[in-house]
């Protein structure tokens, strides 16, 4: 019998040539054979048994076995199929390194980080700006006076902040750019939902009107509401937004809060950055900054159409956020209009918030011998002496002693000053008059003895 013929036969009813052998023989392979053979002869006989299998399978189709872990068919297989090859495995995606995994920029988790990471470095580079600009006109004044040691520290000093300013700078325009990318990522991937800078938004809330308005999403990717500051809104969902803004106005104007959010069509207000002004303005209101402008302390109060009467200049407030936290700046800018302290002029930055104070009453008190006592008004920048005050109060009454006239001045320390002012002395040109200041009291005694 030839091994062809026995591959034509079932595997249990095929005997192997080598039993038969040993069973026409008359004796035990394991008597003569070696160990070496009788293993040979197992691999043989293995190997026998898988190809008469396989010769079964090429028959009767579909049938599997296992060899080992391994299972095998005749059936066609699945990689084969077009829409299996393009099937990615589960496994094969888990392996991928990061770089291959799929995109997910634009989602909202990541355009919130952004935002929040530009709202940092915002307030950082205004902070590097105002010192390189501190730092650069102390420079010019120490150059100018010819002091060549400061000179050269405060040049030093200048370089230091003006690398720290490069170096913010780039990376603010760098989370700008993944801003702006993730932005546009969003919106081709169809997310309707999502909040995205530049949009304006519809806010009502219930319990309070007031705080009902059109609310455009700034840059950084949040919105301003008076009284409460800023709410990050962007990456986020509209019902997300809402419950945002609920929370903001919950945990510091509102008890309960129920707010709804609408996107409006169309720029129902002014697009552009915003600086807020409040106080002793003649008009508080949100200034615009004009494009291309860096705006300073000093010339947002002039360009806004001043101050009022009542505004106290010594005492003005900046409040910003930096690094996440609320900043407030104290600058003498009546100082500054004098001409000194000019280095102390700050460099405003988008939703920073400008507060003037109002100072004492800006009057000039008239007592004594006089036609009318009592006070009037001195306006900012006004400049009037004291025979001229005297004589808008209906001048000098009968017994007044014009040579004993006298101002009393509040002092810094908190004393008060006996400044004399003769008036028939001026009235010769023999001596100069002397202006008045706010606060100042001027007194008029009676003469002792009276013609």
């Amino acid at each position: 019998m030839t091994l062809a013929s026995l591959q034509l036969l079932s595997p249990p009813f095929v005997t192997p040539p080598f039993t038969l052998l040993a069973k026409n023989a008359g004796f035990r392979l394991g008597n003569f054979l070696p160990i070496a053979v009788l293993a040979a002869v197992a691999a043989e006989l293995v190997a026998f048994g898988v190809h008469c299998q396989a010769a079964d399978a090429k028959k009767n189709g579909n049938v599997s076995f296992r060899q080992g872990d391994v299972t095998l068919t005749a059936s066609r297989s699945p990689a084969s199929s077009p829409a299996a090859a393009a099937a990615p495995d589960p496994a094969d995606a888990l392996a991928m390194p990061p770089g291959a995994m799929p995109n997910k920029s634009g989602s909202p988790s990541d355009l919130e980080d952004l935002a929040e990471k530009k709202q940092t470095l915002e307030g950082e580079v205004r902070y590097a700006k105002a010192k390189l600009d501190a730092a650069q006109k102390q420079f010019a004044i120490q150059t100018a006076a010819g002091d060549l040691e400061k000179a050269e520290h405060l040049g030093e000093e200048v370089k230091d902040w003006q690398a720290r300013f490069d170096a913010k700078k780039a990376e603010l325009d760098e989370v700008q750019r993944q801003i702006s990318d993730s932005s546009q990522g969003t919106k081709g991937a169809g997310v309707d939902e999502v909040v995205v800078p530049g949009e304006n938004l519809e806010v009502f809330v219930n319990e309070d009107p007031s705080f009902n308005g059109i609310y455009q999403v700034r840059r950084g990717g949040y919105i301003i509401m008076p009284q409460v500051g800023r709410i990050a809104v962007a990456g986020k969902t509209l019902s997300a937004a809402e419950a945002a803004v609920k929370r903001a106005l919950q945990s510091s104007q509102l008890r309960n809060a129920s707010v709804m959010i609408e996107r409006k069509q169309g720029a129902d207000v002014e697009n552009g950055p915003l600086i807020y002004l409040s106080g002793e303005f003649r008009d508080p209101r949100p200034w615009h900054i004009p494009q291309g402008v860096t705006p300073t302390l000093v010339n947002v109060i002039l360009s806004s159409g001043g101050v009022s009467d009542k505004a106290d200049l010594t005492r003005v407030r900046v409040m910003r956020i930096a690094a996440n936290k609320s900043v407030v700046e104290e600058v003498n800018v009546e100082k500054i209009l004098q001409g000194g302290g000019l280095t102390s002029d700050l460099t405003l930055g988008e939703g920073d918030v400008i507060m003037i104070p109002a100072g004492p009453a800006n009057l000039v008190y008239i007592t004594g011998n006089v036609v009318h006592q009592g006070s009037f008004p001195l306006k900012q920048g006004e400049r009037i002496s004291a025979y001229a005050a005297i004589l808008q109060n209906g001048g000098f009454a009968r017994f007044a002693d014009q040579r004993g006239v006298y101002i009393l001045r509040a002092l810094p320390d908190g004393t008060k000053a006996k400044l004399p002012v003769d008036i028939n002395a001026i009235k010769k040109g023999q001596r100069p008059d002397v202006q008045v200041q706010s606060n100042d009291i001027i007194v008029v005694p009676e003469k002792w003895i009276s013609w």
